[in-house]
């Protein structure tokens, strides 16, 4: 058993159906500050080449917890990945941040998010509804769905076969409903991050990436501008998403 963290499988319920987490927190730390993390799209609380779960090693050896979850129709939680949708998705982190509001072995009054991909545009939406994080770092986020409009407006119109629909929606191996394309276009990124002007903020971007291009990262940047709290972009060299 490792003698920096205790490690413990998490059970919660939301729209009716299981989510299943992992909670790290450090060895002789009272009330740690914790940060909850949100995976991207068809992905999972492990991450991948355990990516999370390094992270979160990473910051239980500096006295921070982590609870890393998977979303309804990801991973070990309950679902279909058919049905997952941006809203289920946000009512998922948001029964994630309310169980670490309300467990006594964390410091309640500093909970931050930590957010990849579309699990970043997640982040903020959850992060404006919370009212009660205390920092964001987002990982190669999710500005707007306008790349991919163009396929959507096929699909919608009907132009697009139905197998060219499901190829179109196809998430590493995963077939993405409507519904949540849907939502997806009609995100507001802006406006949500607006109201979270006196968080700090940490970007990271790959200047590689093809699956979201780093002038998300940017966009993001120029929200920022004239925000309360600071902001920071990270940009990776020879890094893809």
């Amino acid at each position: 058993m490792s003698t920096i963290e205790e490690r413990e499988a998490v059970v919660l319920t939301s729209g009716g159906q299981k989510i299943f987490g992992i909670l790290h927190l450090p060895r002789n730390v009272v009330k740690p500050p914790c940060i909850l993390v949100c995976h991207g799209l068809g992905g999972h609380k492990t991450g991948r080449y355990r990516i999370y779960v390094d992270l979160a090693e990473a910051l239980v050896q500096r006295g921070i917890a982590v609870f890393r979850f998977d979303f309804r129709g990801s991973g070990d939680s309950e679902g279909e990945f058919a049905e997952m949708t941006l809203s289920g998705e946000v009512q998922d982190a948001l029964k994630a941040l309310e169980f670490l509001k309300s467990d006594d072995r964390v410091d309640n009054e500093r909970i931050g998010i930590f957010g990849r991909s579309m699990g970043g545009s997640v982040a903020v939406i959850s992060s404006a509804l919370f009212n009660s994080i205390k920092s964001m770092a987002l990982w190669a986020p999710m500005y707007s769905g306008d790349d991919w409009r163009h396929m959507w407006e096929q699909i919608e119109s009907g132009t697009a076969t139905a197998q060219q629909s499901e190829e179109m929606r196809r998430i590493n191996g995963q077939v993405a409903g409507l519904g949540f394309y849907a939502e997806m276009f009609s995100m507001e990124i802006e406006r949500d991050l607006k109201k979270l002007s006196h968080i700090p903020l940490l970007l990271i971007h790959g200047e590689s990436d093809e699956v979201i291009h780093h002038s998300h990262s940017e966009r993001y940047m120029e929200l920022r501008k004239h925000a309360d709290a600071p902001t920071k972009l990270i940009t990776l060299p020879n890094v893809d998403h």
